[in-house]
């Protein structure tokens, strides 16, 4: 047996949980900067963990120093394997690049903060046995030249001739460690009390699938504990039987949380649903603002003797305050507060029963946070608040968890972007920049409507991908045993109705884009995408400026939106009153940037670009795609009122029909304009390609390109272009990304703050 635990070890740790990977012919030289990758990713993420944390609360921790402390070593001096890796990410000094499988068994330690070490098999003399030591066993740790003693009662690991790691998993010693000649290795994980088995038997399968995928071998894996206390058939993971474990989340642990919960038990005590089925609100709180901001309403005394107007309410308590025999709360619906007037004489509580007063369900059983609902009686109050004097509370969500400090409400953005139910409760402009957006979005339909255009919906996977420059989100059909492709844009199933015959369709759906995040750019996010036979790129710019500005006359009654923010923070009155500025690129890089790019040579254009492009980029950059660099350095953050930038180079699409004009056409110039506001794109639009044989070549050298490892190049889609083929119209395409026009309406600075849940790193 490789491994074996000495019994006197069971009886002094009987929480003690043990994996065991026994990996044989493995190739631990292999050459793969994944590994280091996966290494770096698990010490940042073990930063983002545990950074704001107090390690002596970490559970995990304070068993390995409970078991130090039990055979005499200070904690403070001599820890165990994982905490000295954890502390060491905590300060953000990189673990040493040792080897393929140090590397992976050390990722593995941090993901989980559980202690991983090995044994290079071929060195150990006998086997592996953690036992506790005598004091006079020999020792020489790794990288030491001269040998040390054991300290009596310490528990180590040791074969049949000296110790393999003194202080259990403190130090390893030099002539089992593991190296680029290892080939067969024991590693083993381990875990005390407040590790669970199956998170000892997840870690231990985490490893040996990594070390598998990147060294090869074959594997043994082995789960010990109180139960399975030898290794063994029984002990064999797969043999096994682990119970389900699902953690428990922190928020469980919070005062908070225990006191919320001893209430919900003592309502359902009390017999009353916490949680009904139904309640059927009379009215919104703001068509009560709305309706009783110039109407007379009852008084105290008339509200108390039910001869004021009656409504019922519903929503959640976020005020709440006793004055004697009255309790005073504010309760928010969807989008405003009202204030209710809970009265010990007159309210009661729907269902309670008992010797509980209903004022006293009130004052001690709900909290801020819970939603009720409320028939009662209006009045106003002497400083003129509208009140609904409560003659029955329905409680219809008791809530486990506190809403966020009052004053501060949520400051971290992660947070606000992450819990976005919490954002929205306590940030009411974030719901109106929503519903802003859903605004917006119905006065696109409308617009698209008037216009004759058939709203249709195309796959969101496919087998091929194309109609942008981005690299895609590839995932795997399990039934047809093929991978497919998350769409990054909408463009080429749209063409294909217009080959059949639909002459004027669009599309609002999400695309994947396998991209970086920024302020302006999330993987996932809405596009509209729309094309009508018979128009050219003029008749789009027409209609798209006219789009921007009729949503402005619906949003704001002016096209004057505001003042926005470029990208710098510099701030602009921005307006979208037709007709909007056209420019060639070339004349915008000569506006803008001063640069005549009629006169400059490609080597001439490669210098002016070298201090503000990656010089691989220019190596092979053909002259379109210089002049597209140049216009993007050098004029971009310049277009801050409405701008069309029209006749771009053929290189920077391949999907695009070829100037009419003879000169711009032998230049290799293309019929397609983006336009800008506040030096950002907000729309894409091509008088379309539609002649096949051009179509198919410029394919082509996409595929090439792609093949050449251009990972934004599209492939080959032949489909497509037999499509093609059969006839497409000529006709006029656009594309304009929906989240960038919320931004700019609602005058957000970033892309998340008009989604309701951005992609977030788990940290975050």
């Amino acid at each position: 047996m490789p491994i074996k635990i000495d019994e006197k070890i069971w009886e002094h740790y009987p929480h003690l949980k043990v994996g065991v990977l026994i990996a044989k012919g493995v190739n631990n030289q292999v050459q793969n900067e994944d590994i280091l990758k996966l290494l770096r990713k698990s010490e940042h993420d073990t930063k983002n963990k545990y950074s704001q944390t107090d390690l002596g609360n970490v559970e995990k921790l304070i068993d390995w120093r409970e078991a130090y402390r039990s055979f005499g070593y200070k904690p403070s001096s001599t820890r165990c394997s994982a905490e000295a890796l954890l502390r060491r990410a905590v300060k953000d000094k990189h673990l040493p690049d040792i080897s393929p499988i140090v590397n992976l068994y050390n990722s593995i330690s941090l993901h989980h903060t559980l202690p991983a070490g090995a044994d290079d098999l071929d060195q150990v003399e006998g086997s592996v046995c953690l036992t506790f030591a005598k004091g006079d066993e020999p020792f020489v740790a790794i990288g030491a030249d001269e040998p040390e003693s054991t300290k009596e009662g310490e528990v180590i690991y040791r074969d049949d001739k000296e110790v393999t790691c003194k202080a259990w998993n403190w130090r390893e010693c030099n002539k089992t460690k593991i190296t680029a000649d290892t080939k067969n290795a024991a590693l083993v994980i381990e875990g005390l009390e407040h590790t669970s088995l199956g998170e000892v038997a997840q870690a231990l399968k985490e490893l040996q699938g990594l070390i598998e995928r990147y060294c090869g071998g074959t594997f043994e894996m082995y789960l010990l504990d109180g139960e399975c206390k030898e290794i063994g058939d029984d002990s064999k993971l797969e043999n096994r039987s682990i119970p389900v474990e699902i953690p428990q989340p922190e928020y469980h642990k919070h005062e908070s949380y225990q006191t919320r919960k001893k209430k919900l038990e003592e309502i359902l005590e009390l017999g009353i649903d916490p949680y009904p089925a139904k309640f059927t609100p009379s009215h919104t709180v703001r068509d009560l603002a709305s309706k009783y901001e110039t109407e007379e309403i009852g008084t105290f005394e008339e509200a108390l003797e039910g001869k004021s107007d009656e409504a019922v309410v519903a929503g959640r308590i976020v005020l709440f305050r006793a004055m004697g025999t009255n309790i005073f709360a504010h309760v928010l619906d969807e989008t405003h507060k009202i204030q209710i007037l809970f009265n010990r004489d007159h309210t009661k509580v729907t269902g309670l029963e008992g010797e509980l007063t209903p004022i006293k369900f009130i004052e001690k059983k709900l909290d801020l946070g819970d939603i009720i609902g409320v028939s009662g009686h209006l009045f106003r109050t002497q400083k003129g608040e509208l009140t609904l004097f409560a003659k029955e509370v329905t409680l219809l969500c008791k809530t486990l968890l506190p809403l966020p400090d009052k004053h501060k409400g949520i400051v971290d953005k992660g947070t606000r972007y992450r819990k976005r139910w919490l954002d929205l409760i306590t940030h009411a402009e974030v719901g109106e920049e929503f519903r802003l957006r859903s605004q917006l979005i119905r006065g696109i339909r409308r617009y698209f409507e008037e216009y004759d255009f058939l709203e249709v919906e195309t796959p969101t996977l496919q087998n091929i991908y194309g109609g942008a420059a981005a690299k895609p989100f590839v995932t795997h059909h399990n039934a047809l045993s093929q991978d497919m492709y998350c769409r990054i844009a909408l463009e080429i199933a749209l063409k294909k109705l217009l080959v059949g015959g639909m002459n004027r369709v669009y599309e609002i759906g999400k695309v994947f884009r396998n991209e970086g995040i920024d302020r302006t750019h999330n993987p996932e996010f809405t596009m509209l995408e729309a094309y009508a036979a018979y128009w050219d790129y003029n008749d789009v710019m027409t209609f798209i400026e006219n789009l921007y500005e009729k949503l402005a006359l619906e949003v704001f009654g002016t096209t004057k939106i505001g003042e926005r923010e470029d990208k710098k923070g510099n701030k602009y009155e921005i307006d979208l009153k037709t007709p909007w500025i056209r420019m060639t690129m070339k004349d915008a890089v000569k506006t803008y940037g001063k640069i005549d790019i009629d006169k400059l040579s490609d080597d001439e254009i490669k210098e002016a670009l070298k201090p503000h492009v990656d010089p691989e980029k220019l190596l092979t950059a053909a002259r379109g795609h210089l002049i597209a660099m140049l216009f993007e350095e050098f004029a971009e953050e310049h277009l801050i009122q409405p701008h069309h930038i029209t006749d771009h180079p053929i290189e920077t699409t391949p999907l695009c029909k070829l100037h009419r004009d003879p000169k711009s056409r032998e230049e290799g110039i293309v019929e397609r304009f983006e336009s800008f506001i506040l030096g950002v794109e907000c729309c894409n639009a091509y008088t379309e390609l539609n002649d096949p044989v051009l179509q198919r070549e410029l394919l082509e050298d996409q595929a090439k390109m792609r093949d050449a490892g251009d990972d934004e190049a599209n492939p080959m889609d032949e489909e497509f272009v037999e499509a093609i083929c059969q006839g497409m119209p000529p006709a006029g395409g656009l594309g304009i990304g929906l989240d960038r026009l919320c931004m700019l309406f609602t005058g957000v600075h970033s892309i998340r703050d008009v989604l309701f849940f951005p992609v977030m790193r788990p940290e975050e």
